[in-house]
Protein backbone atom coordinates (compact mmCIF):
# COMPACT_ATOMS: atom_id res chain seq x y z
CA UNK A 1 0.00 0.00 0.00
CA UNK A 2 2.77 2.41 -0.02
CA UNK A 3 2.88 2.53 -4.05
CA UNK A 4 -0.05 4.77 -3.06
CA UNK A 5 -0.99 8.50 -5.51
CA UNK A 6 -0.23 11.49 -3.12
CA UNK A 7 -4.46 11.84 -3.27
CA UNK A 8 -5.08 8.30 -1.31
CA UNK A 9 -1.79 8.49 0.42
CA UNK A 10 -3.36 11.70 1.89
CA UNK A 11 -6.78 9.70 2.74
CA UNK A 12 -4.79 6.37 4.10
CA UNK A 13 -2.76 9.46 6.49
CA UNK A 14 -6.50 10.95 7.77
CA UNK A 15 -7.59 7.61 8.06
CA UNK A 16 -5.05 4.94 8.94
CA UNK A 17 -7.89 2.11 8.67
CA UNK A 18 -10.96 1.05 7.09
CA UNK A 19 -12.88 1.25 10.40
CA UNK A 20 -11.32 4.65 10.72
CA UNK A 21 -12.69 5.83 7.61
CA UNK A 22 -16.29 3.90 8.13
CA UNK A 23 -16.56 5.46 11.12
CA UNK A 24 -15.86 9.20 9.84
CA UNK A 25 -17.20 9.18 6.87
CA UNK A 26 -21.08 8.15 8.11
CA UNK A 27 -24.01 9.12 7.19
CA UNK A 28 -24.45 11.57 9.58
CA UNK A 29 -21.82 13.53 7.15
CA UNK A 30 -24.46 13.90 4.84
CA UNK A 31 -26.04 16.70 6.87
CA UNK A 32 -22.33 18.56 6.92
CA UNK A 33 -21.73 18.26 3.11
CA UNK A 34 -24.36 18.19 1.11
CA UNK A 35 -25.47 22.17 1.69
CA UNK A 36 -22.88 22.42 -0.84
CA UNK A 37 -24.23 20.10 -3.94
CA UNK A 38 -21.42 22.05 -6.84
CA UNK A 39 -19.18 20.95 -3.65
CA UNK A 40 -19.85 17.41 -3.66
CA UNK A 41 -20.39 16.70 -7.33
CA UNK A 42 -17.26 18.48 -8.76
CA UNK A 43 -14.73 18.16 -5.35
CA UNK A 44 -12.45 15.47 -5.18
CA UNK A 45 -12.96 13.37 -2.60
CA UNK A 46 -11.89 9.87 -3.10
CA UNK A 47 -13.71 7.68 -6.03
CA UNK A 48 -15.36 4.29 -4.49
CA UNK A 49 -13.25 2.54 -5.86
CA UNK A 50 -10.19 4.24 -4.33
CA UNK A 51 -11.28 2.27 -1.01
CA UNK A 52 -10.10 -0.67 -2.09
CA UNK A 53 -7.20 0.93 -3.29
CA UNK A 54 -6.66 2.04 0.45
CA UNK A 55 -7.54 -0.25 2.07
CA UNK A 56 -8.63 -3.53 0.40
CA UNK A 57 -10.94 -5.72 -1.35
CA UNK A 58 -14.59 -5.02 0.16
CA UNK A 59 -13.31 -1.67 1.75
CA UNK A 60 -15.97 -0.24 -0.70
CA UNK A 61 -19.19 -2.89 0.31
CA UNK A 62 -18.35 -2.53 3.77
CA UNK A 63 -18.72 1.69 3.54
CA UNK A 64 -21.92 1.16 1.21
CA UNK A 65 -23.64 -0.96 4.16
CA UNK A 66 -24.34 2.17 6.30
CA UNK A 67 -25.50 4.31 4.20
CA UNK A 68 -27.99 2.03 2.84
CA UNK A 69 -29.08 0.59 6.15
CA UNK A 70 -29.58 4.69 7.23
CA UNK A 71 -31.46 5.25 3.70
CA UNK A 72 -34.06 2.75 4.88
CA UNK A 73 -34.13 3.51 7.98
CA UNK A 74 -34.90 6.89 7.33
CA UNK A 75 -37.75 5.29 4.86
CA UNK A 76 -39.20 3.94 8.21
CA UNK A 77 -39.74 0.72 6.21
CA UNK A 78 -41.69 -2.03 7.82
CA UNK A 79 -39.14 -4.91 6.18
CA UNK A 80 -35.47 -3.96 6.07
CA UNK A 81 -33.46 -5.58 3.42
CA UNK A 82 -31.66 -9.09 4.08
CA UNK A 83 -28.33 -9.84 4.84
CA UNK A 84 -28.56 -11.53 1.07
CA UNK A 85 -30.11 -8.04 -0.62
CA UNK A 86 -28.10 -5.93 1.53
CA UNK A 87 -24.78 -7.87 0.44
CA UNK A 88 -25.57 -7.94 -3.48
CA UNK A 89 -26.98 -4.56 -3.88
CA UNK A 90 -23.71 -3.09 -2.25
CA UNK A 91 -21.65 -5.29 -4.56
CA UNK A 92 -23.62 -4.02 -7.68
CA UNK A 93 -23.01 -0.60 -6.82
CA UNK A 94 -19.64 -0.58 -5.74
CA UNK A 95 -18.90 -2.22 -8.96
CA UNK A 96 -21.14 -0.30 -11.40
CA UNK A 97 -21.10 3.29 -9.72
CA UNK A 98 -16.82 2.89 -8.98
CA UNK A 99 -16.28 5.73 -10.18
CA UNK A 100 -17.93 8.23 -7.95
CA UNK A 101 -16.99 9.99 -5.58
CA UNK A 102 -17.57 9.44 -1.58
CA UNK A 103 -18.85 12.88 -1.49
CA UNK A 104 -21.36 12.04 -4.66
CA UNK A 105 -22.74 8.76 -3.47
CA UNK A 106 -23.26 10.98 -0.19
CA UNK A 107 -24.96 13.45 -1.78
CA UNK A 108 -27.21 10.70 -3.76
CA UNK A 109 -28.24 9.33 -0.71
CA UNK A 110 -29.46 12.58 0.99
CA UNK A 111 -31.27 13.32 -1.83
CA UNK A 112 -33.00 9.84 -1.95
CA UNK A 113 -34.21 10.63 1.73
CA UNK A 114 -34.95 13.94 0.88
CA UNK A 115 -37.39 12.26 -1.55
CA UNK A 116 -35.69 13.66 -4.86
CA UNK A 117 -36.28 9.84 -7.00
CA UNK A 118 -38.08 6.99 -6.54
CA UNK A 119 -39.37 5.62 -2.87
CA UNK A 120 -39.75 2.29 -0.72
CA UNK A 121 -43.53 1.07 -0.52
CA UNK A 122 -43.23 0.03 3.13
CA UNK A 123 -40.74 -3.07 2.52
CA UNK A 124 -37.02 -2.78 0.39
CA UNK A 125 -36.60 -3.04 -3.04
CA UNK A 126 -33.46 -2.85 -4.06
CA UNK A 127 -34.72 -1.89 -7.52
CA UNK A 128 -35.41 1.47 -6.11
CA UNK A 129 -31.53 2.57 -4.83
CA UNK A 130 -30.47 1.57 -8.13
CA UNK A 131 -32.78 3.14 -10.37
CA UNK A 132 -32.36 6.06 -8.24
CA UNK A 133 -28.69 6.15 -8.75
CA UNK A 134 -29.57 6.08 -12.46
CA UNK A 135 -31.55 9.69 -12.15
CA UNK A 136 -28.56 10.70 -9.69
CA UNK A 137 -26.35 10.46 -13.13
CA UNK A 138 -28.72 11.48 -14.98
CA UNK A 139 -29.16 14.96 -13.19
CA UNK A 140 -25.21 14.56 -12.48
CA UNK A 141 -24.65 14.79 -16.09
CA UNK A 142 -26.82 17.56 -16.29
CA UNK A 143 -24.95 19.75 -13.48
CA UNK A 144 -21.96 18.75 -15.91
CA UNK A 145 -23.88 20.29 -18.82
CA UNK A 146 -24.90 23.21 -17.50
CA UNK A 147 -21.33 24.03 -15.34
CA UNK A 148 -19.36 23.70 -19.17
CA UNK A 149 -21.41 26.06 -20.62
CA UNK A 150 -21.36 28.27 -17.94
CA UNK A 151 -17.20 28.25 -17.80
CA UNK A 152 -17.76 28.34 -21.79
CA UNK A 153 -20.03 31.39 -21.62
CA UNK A 154 -17.72 33.10 -18.71
CA UNK A 155 -14.88 32.50 -21.09
CA UNK A 156 -16.42 33.98 -23.75
CA UNK A 157 -17.36 37.01 -22.13
CA UNK A 158 -13.85 37.46 -21.03
CA UNK A 159 -12.53 36.65 -24.10
CA UNK A 160 -14.92 39.80 -25.81
CA UNK A 161 -14.26 42.01 -23.09
CA UNK A 162 -10.69 41.80 -23.80
CA UNK A 163 -11.34 42.48 -27.38
CA UNK A 164 -13.23 45.60 -26.75
CA UNK A 165 -10.14 46.61 -24.39
CA UNK A 166 -8.02 45.57 -27.95
CA UNK A 167 -10.26 47.41 -30.00
CA UNK A 168 -10.28 50.85 -27.89
CA UNK A 169 -6.87 50.93 -27.20
CA UNK A 170 -6.34 50.21 -31.38
CA UNK A 171 -8.95 52.77 -32.08
CA UNK A 172 -7.53 55.42 -29.82
CA UNK A 173 -3.31 54.61 -31.28
CA UNK A 174 -5.33 55.69 -34.54
CA UNK A 175 -6.63 58.67 -33.29
CA UNK A 176 -3.32 59.97 -32.10
CA UNK A 177 -1.88 59.28 -35.42
CA UNK A 178 -4.68 61.18 -37.44
CA UNK A 179 -3.76 63.98 -35.20
CA UNK A 180 -0.09 64.01 -35.35
CA UNK A 181 -0.49 64.48 -39.15
CA UNK A 182 -0.26 67.54 -41.08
Amino acid sequence: MTNLPPALMTVKKMYPTAPDFIMAINPSRQLQICTDPEKCLFGNSPKLESLNTIYGQGTAEAWLVPEVVDACQFCGLKEMPDNYQLEKLVTIIADKYQYLTIDQLQLFFYWFCSAKYLHFYNSFDPFVIIRSLELFIKDQNDAIYKRDKREKEEKREREHQEWLKDREKALDYLHQQDRGKP
